[in-house]
């Protein structure tokens, strides 16, 4: 039995990798922070899981909700100096896993050659990052930097159908612009040489409906 493209409501499975970092804003004056010259984040791979329900609205739109598991990695680095002109580098490492909602509307092209078609899409999500610690206590003589469990995000992104007798398969480029600033702010160096943290998240994902 083929599958039926003209089916209102569209549930499938959601499978790819994800790249995430941050959007940072430095403290404006780091001349309190001694030996601390700069302060950037490094992007890093991780990993989505979920499922997809779409609702066809016509021959061009569809509304997709895609409920998923984000496995996000990245780290800030704190370049400081030393002896007069040395300098290294210290990292430090934050891994979340967040539950995500996103929400967006798709419009495609026409079919080309019946079994093919594009798509750009436009939306937001909400996030929740599970490993977040943001109301914990830091361990006896360690400075962590505290991120807040909710976000939200801008999304735009887009992708290609193909139409396989059995199956829908669409591949799908995404980029999420964090709206909160997540940073829990401290008085130490790690947390009060920087101004705003914002997630910024690239997912190339896998669908199969």
């Amino acid at each position: 039995m083929e599958y039926d493209y003209s089916k209102r409501f569209r549930f499938g499975f959601y499978l790819g990798g994800n790249f995430a970092t941050f959007t940072s804003i430095p403290n404006s004056n780091l001349n309190p922070f001694d030996s601390l010259m700069i302060v950037e984040p490094t992007g890093k791979g991780g990993f989505d899981i979920g499922i997809s329900v779409g609702l066809r609205l016509n021959e061009f739109f569809e509304v997709k909700f895609i409920p998923n598991l984000s496995m996000l990695s990245r780290s800030m680095d704190y370049t400081l100096q030393y002896m007069g002109d040395k300098t290294w580098i210290q990292s430090l490492m934050i891994e979340s896993i967040n539950v995500d909602l996103p929400l967006f509307l798709k419009l495609k092209s026409s079919r080309i050659g019946n079994n093919l078609r594009f798509y750009v899409l436009g939306g937001g999500q909400y996030g929740y990052d599970m490993m977040s610690n943001s109301k914990k206590r830091n361990p006896p003589g360690e400075k962590v930097l505290k991120l807040k469990a909710n976000d939200i995000q801008a999304l735009v992104g887009a992708g290609i159908e193909f139409y396989l007798p059995y199956f829908k398969l669409s591949i799908e480029g995404k980029m999420g612009y964090g709206l909160v600033n997540l940073l829990t702010k401290e008085e130490n160096l790690i947390s009060a040489s920087i101004e705003s943290l914002r997630s910024k998240t690239f997912h190339l994902t896998f669908i199969l409906e």
